[in-house]
């Protein structure tokens, strides 16, 4: 339980932090940094048995039959020696990060958001390295991604760019991981971690692991900010020091590490692996010790030279010895030491000077001798300078170099791109020290040093480098127990002398020019400032990549940009004889050779939803009026209904026929706005439009028959037929894999749904509601509401007739045609026949109550699944007897899918049939309610296409079912003189 206490005490933290800020202001960092000292302690406690090869875990079932049946998902949590590194390196560093939080902000109500955040990254990252299930991995490593780009974009304007190209680029490694993980699952029959690792399919498909493991990597390096994902970190410098000394150090970009790292157990040997790594890693070191040379600013300075280690340690994992593995998990925790104290203190330096410009500093050693020392010490050590623990970090990368699986030219060049690296570093290290501190013009007798409870915490971390390397040996089993988790332990020796070694001469050399170099630092450092070293940076090659896509987008919108229906079926067409072209011309691909089974008319009545179809397509094609093809179009679709019934699927075909009755009224709402003809078109574009949909309606019929008449029913299907009443306690086996055996995938339907309504009621707010052409609008025609009269007498006895239907569908849903979809739909019909009542627009609910619905609904199928632990799975449904009557926790998630779906119901009448015009009701609800005085009849009217504006301010409407008595549009041939005059008549009716 020790792992699943280290999370709650993580949780807790987080669900007090608005409560510690309240009581503590900026001073809650004290509190919440106990906690998390907390969790580090009762980690730590295992380390004498992690070192003896055991490991702590903990498992609970998340979702049953993840995969397949039989294959389960478990929220599992795996503590082997990586993993606690990687947990206490995160806990104790931001631990100490939130003591000098406490001293570094300001008293503010703002401080209550940045506590929150932090805690919810810090759960974040604890979750990322303690995960033993992919699932549950790929969910943390997308929340280490939102937690950065939350406190980066809490800089306000300053990290709203880089919060954005942090978001994108790591949301790009999220893909490319959910990618490799899908497929070691898929391949492994599992989603856990360990049985991953352990799989076999990495040596019997070494193609497919390459691939994978690719793909590991990539995720990685945007992670970790390496080429070309590297410009992201920097930028990121805009959110507070703190968050840039935890995310920096030792969060956000170990998370790539701790990835490598853990597929190194079956990447390690893999050439394409080692070879990418290796490459990518020291040009990345190479490249960013470079750019950090630049920079003048303190905190850009560090950010490139963050970039720059973490490319030695990819580098070093890309070796892929023993050995390597355990130099780069050494120079990860010095690295985390050193960089975490360095970002530190330049905010106490920017705390005190109010600058981290170097051309606006002077000289503060003397007047901040301690943070002085703290830089000093950890820049030495970020420099590689005897005897601190960065020298004996990068001693061992190099030597782990000497051991690269390449030839011997490749080694060399390894080694010197290394030791060009190194003097660079050192070269960055000195100017970050002496610009601080020495070289500024600035005179700084004003500024004082820091108060204690500021310089302290941010220089501890650094300090312990210096003690540290003189009990290195200290470290050797506790890093062969880490690496061990990984591959064959190295049995470790590390101490500060090894004898004259190649990484030694390298050092010496490195020391040598660096020191040559610091001296004329003054000739040589300003004719690096402001240099573009490259034709273009990273940003730069965003943009241009967002434009490309932006054109891109542009070009494929233009495909369906039209009202043609010509265009809209030519695509379609031209990739499915693309795809028939492969599929029966492309050697190697299988598929052809089994004959189609086609089916005959086995039954009489097959033949009459065929007539019905046949006749409604001829009828559709040959339509006049918008009215016509609307009518033909749902009785096309009761024709289908008719067919569907006929081939015993009655929940479908209840479905389907709701469906188009629903939606031939909604189409009712959107064509009353246009002109009641259709456009006359020319004889020539009538054969080629026939032409493209006789072709398009032969090619959808081949797809069919090839696609769908060439195989039997699958496995999976022979599996619910057979099992599923006696596992669900239902014979409805479409209703039980819907809410049962498939009900993650209802559920993302779900959330598909609610987003819909989003869009929907985005597109109807984002124009002026009901654009009638001019001419058609019926709203101050009292036929309207002469003709809703009939249906407001129906409505009376219709509407609770079809409430009670709806709970009848519902309630049978289990072992019979029904549930909770078909009975939303019965329910919209029920206030779509309210709707056409009113005789007028109007909503049918207040505007957020369709919101309400499709929230709740969507909450309440989640809050349903919760359920399920009591059994150990999320969404397991729980069954039992209430009486004689079966119930199930599914009927509890198909509530929610009630209520969704009514949501979106409303929320489309509303948007689409619910604009009441301001003071349309005093003209119309008086007669609807029976009062003296009918409006006057309006005279017929006419459109004038010149004045056919969408955005006339004029909006007004009726009921869909009365679209049609509005004036008649005619065809736009028509003379504009008697357009004119109808729109003039239908001025004169508004001011009556």
């Amino acid at each position: 339980m020790t792992l699943f206490i280290v999370l709650a005490l993580a949780a807790l933290a987080l669900g007090l932090a608005p409560f510690a800020v309240r009581l503590f202001d900026r001073r809650a960092g004290w509190p919440l940094a106990a906690i998390f000292l907390i969790a580090a302690g009762l980690l730590a406690r295992h380390i004498p048995r992690l070192m003896d090869g055991e490991v702590i875990t903990y498992r609970h079932v998340w979702a049953r039959d993840f995969i397949a049946p039989g294959r389960d998902t478990d929220f599992a949590l795996r503590g082997d020696p990586l993993s606690v590194f990687f947990a206490l390196l995160a806990l104790v560093i931001g631990a100490i990060v939130f003591i000098y939080s406490a001293s570094y902000l300001h008293n503010k109500q703002s401080n209550g958001s940045f506590y929150v955040i932090m805690s919810a990254f810090m759960l974040a990252v604890l979750l990322l390295v303690l995960s033993d299930d992919v699932v549950l991995m790929f969910i943390s490593w997308e929340l280490v991604s939102i937690g950065s780009f939350l406190l980066i974009a809490r800089a306000g304007s300053a990290g709203e760019a880089g919060s954005v190209r942090t978001l994108i680029l790591t949301f790009t490694g999220g893909l490319t991981l959910l990618a490799a993980l899908t497929i070691a699952a898929t391949q492994a029959g599992t989603t856990n971690l360990t049985d991953i690792l352990a799989s076999d399919f990495w040596t019997e498909d070494p193609r497919l692991g390459t691939a994978v493991g690719v793909l590991i990597a990539i995720s990685a390096f945007t992670k970790s900010a390496q080429f070309p994902f590297h410009f992201w970190l920097p930028e990121a410098m805009a959110a507070a020091t703190p968050v840039s000394a935890f995310l920096h150090a030792a969060a956000v970009v170990k998370a790539g590490i701790y990835l490598l790292l853990r597929f190194s157990t079956v990447m390690h040997d893999n050439h394409v692996w080692n070879l990418l790594l290796i490459t990518v890693g020291m040009f990345t070191a190479v490249m960013a010790s470079l750019f950090a040379i630049q920079k003048t600013d303190l905190k850009r300075l560090t950010a490139y030279s963050t970039v720059s280690h973490l490319g030695w340690i990819v580098a070093t994992i890309g070796i892929g010895t023993p050995f390597a593995l355990a130099a780069a998990v050494l120079h990860t925790l010095t690295h985390a030491l050193f960089k975490s104290s360095l970002f530190m203190l330049i905010g106490v330096v920017d705390h005190e000077a109010g600058s981290r410009d170097v051309r606006r500093l002077g000289p503060l050693w003397n007047r901040m001798p301690f943070t002085f020392t703290g830089v000093l010490v950890g820049s030495l050590s970020m420099a590689a300078v005897p005897p601190l623990m960065g020298f004996i970090s990068k001693e061992s990368m190099l030597e782990a170099f000497t051991e690269a699986p390449l030839d011997t030219a490749g080694v060399w060049l390894l080694l010197g791109a290394a030791g060009v690296g190194a003097v660079f570093t050192f070269t960055y290290s000195a100017r970050l020290v002496l610009g601080a501190f020495v070289d500024g013009p600035r005179d700084m007798s004003e500024v004082h040093e820091a108060p204690v409870q500021l310089w302290l915490p941010a220089a501890l971390p650094g300090l312990v480098s210096l003690p540290l390397a003189f009990v290195a040996a200290s470290l050797d089993e506790p890093l062969d127990a880490v690496v061990g988790s990984i591959t064959t332990a190295p049995h470790l020796h590390l101490g500060l002398w090894h004898g004259i070694t190649v990484p030694l001469g390298i050092s010496v050399v490195v020391l040598v020019v660096g020191v040559l170099g610091v001296l004329a630092r003054k000739r040589i450092l300003p004719s690096f400032d402001g240099r573009a070293l490259l034709p273009f940076t990273g940003n730069i090659a965003l943009r241009h990549f967002f434009e490309l896509c932006g054109r891109w987008g542009r070009t494929a919108g233009r495909m369906a940009d039209s009202y043609s229906p010509a265009r809209h079926l030519l695509y379609p067409l031209l990739v499915l004889i693309g795809f028939a072209a492969i599929v029966l011309f492309m050697p190697g691909i299988d598929g052809v050779t089994p004959e189609p089974r086609i089916e005959g008319i086995d039954d009489p009545i097959d033949l009459v939803p065929l007539l019905i179809i046949v006749v409604s397509v001829f009828g559709l094609a040959r339509a006049r009026t918008r009215l016509s093809g609307a009518v033909l179009l749902g009785t096309t679709g009761v024709g289908v209904t008719l067919q569907i019934l006929a081939l015993g699927a009655p929940d479908v075909a209840l479905t389907q026929f709701l469906v188009e009755t629903l939606v031939v009224v909604i189409i009712m709402m959107v064509i009353r706005q246009q002109p009641e003809e259709f456009h006359k078109t020319s004889a020539r574009r009538r054969t080629s439009s026939a032409i493209l949909g006789i072709a398009t309606g032969t090619a959808a019929f081949a797809a069919v028959m090839g696609l769908l008449g060439r195989h039997e029913r699958s496995d999976i299907a022979l599996y619910y037929l057979n099992n599923g009443p006696e596992i669900t306690g239902g014979d409805n086996i479409v209703n039980t894999i819907l809410v049962e055996f498939r009900a993650f995938d209802t559920l993302g339907e779900l959330a598909v749904l609610g987003m819909a309504g989003v869009v929907i009621a985005a597109v109807a707010g984002s124009v002026p509601r009901h654009p009638f052409q001019r001419g058609t609008r019926p709203l101050f025609l009292p036929d309207s509401i002469r003709n809703a009269l009939p249906l407001e007498q129906l409505q009376r006895y219709l509407v609770p007739v079809l409430g009670i239907l709806a709970f009848l569908i519902f309630m049978r849903g289990h072992n019979s045609p029904g549930g909770g979809f078909i009975a939303a739909l019965v329910v919209g019909g029920a206030i779509m026949v309210v709707y056409l009542a009113f005789g007028t627009d109007k909503p049918v609910a207040r505007p957020n109550t369709p919101f309400l619905l499709t929230g709740i609904g969507v909450l309440t199928a989640i809050g349903s699944g919760f359920l399920g632990f009591f059994e150990g799975s999320f969404l397991y449904p729980l069954h039992g007897h209430i009486g004689p009557e079966h119930v199930s926790t599914s009927m509890i998630f198909d509530i929610g899918v009630f209520l969704a779906v009514l949501g979106m119901l409303t929320l489309a009448i509303n948007a689409l049939g619910g604009y009441l015009r301001p003071g349309a009701d005093k003209k119309l609800l008086p007669f609807h309610r029976g009062g003296e005085h009918p409006l006057p009849d309006t005279p017929d009217v006419r459109p004038d296409p010149k004045l056919d504006d969408p955005q006339q301010p004029e909006n007004s409407g009726g009921s869909a079912a009365v679209a049609f008595s509005a004036a008649r549009a005619t065809d736009h041939d028509q003379p504009s003189t008697a357009a004119s005059g109808g729109d003039t008549g239908g001025r004169k009716e508004e001011k009556q």
